[in-house]
């Protein structure tokens, strides 16, 4: 009988014990503290999540915490993004939490998008209905959506986003280029008109002054420019017009031109029919595009294309681009 009671006390002791261990580990590390902004990068491993928030004084045990998350099938929903969190939570907590999503998310907008194309990036991305998307894409002023990679709240309006992304926009299009821009007599809208030509024509960063240099000279010289970006923007414009915006998961936004195409397409953006630049930008372009703008290649070339490894060849004279064409495309 002794030998049973103490066999009883025993693994009494063992439970409490393993219990209070659990307890202890499984708690929150603080009493009371503040939220706090926890952000989770875009290229993320969860082990690097758990980890960190070992090291940062969030979470006692990962091993605790990653048993919660694979007990309540949450392990798969923690997403990149900026999360609300606290010391004063406890493992279950936390791990609810950051099961529920963020409450900012990242949102990339790549260089050389349109605005239908950012806004459907942000319908995604936010998981907007589609009339918020239209919203945006109304509002938003071409050329001056600066791609960059954002943290977004997912209750922000279409009009506080396109002021969050022109804000950006005017602190890379800083005092200095504005300066050197002034310096030449080039007004800041006709820059980001030909900087988001650039954009949309070159095959690299390293191609862009190139390509600026030769925009610049056939301007000087009264030619049109003849780019075929702004006949894919005029013919995706007008198909726009009679599209509604959530048809458009598919929607080409700058579809290949058979060569007979473009001189049929009857828009002022079309600058093989128009000469000098189109009424407005015809996307938004990176600083470096905009740099290339400023400070251009000096070039007396006239003429440039890209061979199918994306590298330009110029030419001063129309016979040596029809060389070019020759030699590097097979027409």
């Amino acid at each position: 009988m002794k030998k049973f009671k103490f066999l009883l006390i025993f693994f009494s002791f063992l439970i409490s014990a393993a219990v209070f261990f659990f307890y202890s580990r499984f708690s929150a590390p603080q009493k009371n503290a503040p939220e706090e902004r926890y952000v989770i990068s875009l290229n993320f491993q969860k082990e690097q999540v758990v980890q960190d928030l070992v090291q940062r004084g969030y979470l006692k045990d990962p091993k605790i915490f990653n048993f919660i998350l694979i007990a309540k099938g949450w392990h798969k929903k923690i997403q990149p993004g900026a999360y609300k969190i606290s010391k004063s939570m406890n493992a279950y907590q936390l791990a609810k939490k950051l099961s529920e999503g963020p409450y900012q998310k990242w949102v990339v907008i790549p260089p050389g998008k349109r605005k239908e194309q950012v806004a459907l990036i942000l319908q995604k991305t936010l998981e907007w209905p589609y009339s918020l998307a239209r919203n945006f894409a109304n509002i938003a002023e071409e050329g001056y959506l600066y791609p960059d990679t954002y943290l977004i709240n997912t209750d922000v309006d279409p009009v506080q986003i396109f002021q969050k992304f022109k804000a950006n926009f005017n602190e890379k299009f800083d005092q200095k280029i504005q300066q050197d821009l002034l310096a030449q007599n080039i007004r800041n809208d006709t820059a980001i008109k030909i900087a988001s030509l650039i954009e949309r024509e070159s095959g690299g960063d390293e191609d862009k002054p190139v390509i600026a240099g030769i925009i610049w000279n056939r301007l000087l010289k009264g030619m049109r420019l003849e780019i075929d970006a702004t006949v894919q923007y005029a013919i995706a414009s007008s198909k726009l017009k009679v599209q509604s915006l959530n048809l458009l998961e598919d929607f080409n936004f700058w579809e290949p031109l058979p060569s007979n195409t473009v001189r049929k397409v009857d828009s002022p953006y079309n600058t093989y029919l128009y000469k000098g630049l189109p009424p407005g930008p015809i996307c938004s372009p990176s600083l470096d595009s905009i740099k290339a703008v400023v400070y251009p290649a000096k070039t007396d070339d006239l003429y440039y294309l890209h061979s199918p490894d994306k590298k330009i060849h110029t030419a001063k004279t129309l016979k040596e681009h029809q060389e070019n064409i020759k030699k590097f495309l097979n027409f």
